[in-house]
C-alpha cells in the first residue's frame, strides 16, 4: 500500500518532462494529481492554512521545473481530471495517518521553494 502510494507521488510530483510543448494530456493529469495532493492535505490532514496562492504558484513552478507550456492549459477539463485524481487518492486503501503523513512529507516541501 505504501508503495502505491509513493508511486503516485512520484508521477504527480516528476511526470514526464517535455521540451517547452503545449501541456499533453499525460501532464494535464500529472498537474491534476498533484492539486489533488494540496487538496487532500487541506482537506482531510488538517492543512487547512495552506494559501491557495502559494499552491497555485506550487503547481506552475513545478511546470516550469518540468519545462511544460501551460498556454493549452484551459483546454482540458481540470476540475473533472482534478476530483477524478481526488476520488482515487481517497479510495487508497490506506489509514488516513499514514496517508497524510507520507504526501505531507513528499509534497509540502515544493510549497518552500515558492515562498
Amino acid at each position: 500500500m505504501k508503495k502505491s502510494i509513493r508511486a503516485l507521488l512520484l508521477l504527480s510530483l516528476f511526470g514526464f518532462s517535455s521540451t517547452s510543448f503545449a501541456l499533453s494530456e499525460s501532464e494535464a493529469e500529472d498537474l491534476a494529481d498533484l492539486t489533488a495532493v494540496f487538496v487532500y492535505l487541506k482537506n482531510d490532514c488538517g492543512y487547512q492554512d495552506l494559501p491557495d496562492g502559494q499552491i497555485r504558484k506550487a503547481l506552475v513552478f513545478f511546470a516550469q521545473q518540468n519545462r511544460w507550456d501551460l498556454t493549452n492549459y484551459s483546454s482540458f477539463n481540470m476540475k473533472a481530471l482534478g476530483e477524478d485524481s481526488y476520488r482515487d487518492l481517497s479510495g487508497i486503501a490506506v489509514p488516513n495517518d499514514t496517508k497524510c503523513k507520507s504526501l505531507a512529507r513528499d509534497s509540502l516541501s515544493l510549497l518552500a521553494y515558492v515562498k
